[in-house]
């Protein structure tokens, strides 16, 4: 394919037919350089695997063919999946991004996967209501948000309303914790098809959250981690007496020295606490590897859901002058 062609066929990532998007432009060629892209990257907290495929910043449904709200999606599992240290961020962002058919419609698998973080019974938000007004509300939800992935049509006057002025009782041990899980269910209290990029990425997060904080109680108190808490809060006033303020960004190698020195002081520091508060940090490891466990079970499930989505996604034929797309 000559340039003229590839810049025309890459274009139509950004548009979509009457029946939704287009994977990849229904280009193959396009699919591998977006994988090209993400294998020579760099990744990072300003880097993400999305914008990494994409070629830069906000160019991800142009040049992917889907919409934002998965690259939220990618972007999460791929860091959460790197957290349980058997896979980088980028082997899990090519192998999701590998997943991908090419000239399929992914505009509503970011809506199947927001509904199962929001009601499945294993690892959705709705099970942690602890109250009847907050079950109520979710399953409310659960059933407006089947109904619109059925295909149903829904009158605006069916989705419940949360007065911010009459507070669920949310029955939670945290309080925090608690209304928290209620701004959560009062946000998604509207159809699927209107989460945007910032609500999937709240969603994407709290759900991860959750999950990893079950059966907390078990393994680690409130009073433990105050006191773990105030062990490092010591250890950060310390480092900077030593090594003075973190350089900022624009001082890039001042900053990366600074880093380094600051992990060396980092390292020796635990080693003498775990000698010094031997107890505490055995309760602290198990915390850990049970924690760990829960990520790893929760970003299996989601990556397993994720992979079912894009086999199941409808393929698109698409027609551009003189020439057919598959």
């Amino acid at each position: 394919m000559d340039e003229k062609n590839s810049s025309r066929m890459t274009s139509l990532g950004t548009q979509t037919t009457p029946g939704g998007w287009i994977s990849f432009a229904a280009d193959p060629a396009q699919k591998e350089r977006c994988l090209a892209r993400l294998r020579e990257a760099e990744l990072g907290p300003d880097n993400q695997p999305s914008d990494c495929a994409a070629g830069g910043m906000h160019r991800f449904s142009d040049e992917l063919g889907m919409p934002e709200t998965l690259a939220v999606v990618i972007d999460v599992l791929c860091w959460l999946r790197q957290s349980e240290g058997k896979i980088s961020a980028r082997a899990q962002a090519i192998g999701l991004i590998e997943a991908i058919p090419v000239g399929v419609d992914l505009g509503t698998v970011s809506q199947s996967y927001a509904h199962w973080l929001l009601h499945d019974t294993q690892w959705g938000i709705a099970q942690y209501c602890a109250t009847e007004p907050l079950r109520a509300l979710a399953a409310r939800l659960k059933a407006l948000h089947g109904q619109e992935l059925a295909g149903l049509a829904i009158d605006d006057s069916e989705w419940p309303v949360l007065e911010l002025d009459t507070p669920l009782e949310t029955g939670a041990a945290d309080e925090e914790d608690g209304r928290h899980l209620e701004d959560l269910l009062a946000s998604f209290a509207t159809p699927l098809q209107k989460i945007d990029v910032e609500q999937m990425g709240r969603l994407c997060g709290a759900v991860a959250y959750f999950s990893g904080e079950q059966a907390r109680s078990d393994f680690w108190t409130d009073s433990e981690q105050r006191q773990m808490d105030d062990l490092y809060g010591a250890f950060c006033v310390s480092t900077e007496q030593i090594l003075g303020p973190r350089p900022p960004p624009q001082q890039a190698a001042e900053l990366k020295d600074w880093i380094r020195h600051e992990q060396a002081l980092d390292v020796a520091w635990e080693k003498q606490m775990r000698q010094q508060q031997l107890q505490l940090w055995r309760r602290w490891d198990a915390w850990g590897e049970k924690q760990a466990a829960l990520y790893a079970a929760f970003n299996g499930a989601a990556v397993d859901l994720i992979l079912s989505l894009f086999r199941q996604a409808p393929r698109r034929d698409v027609f551009a002058p003189g020439q057919q797309l598959h």
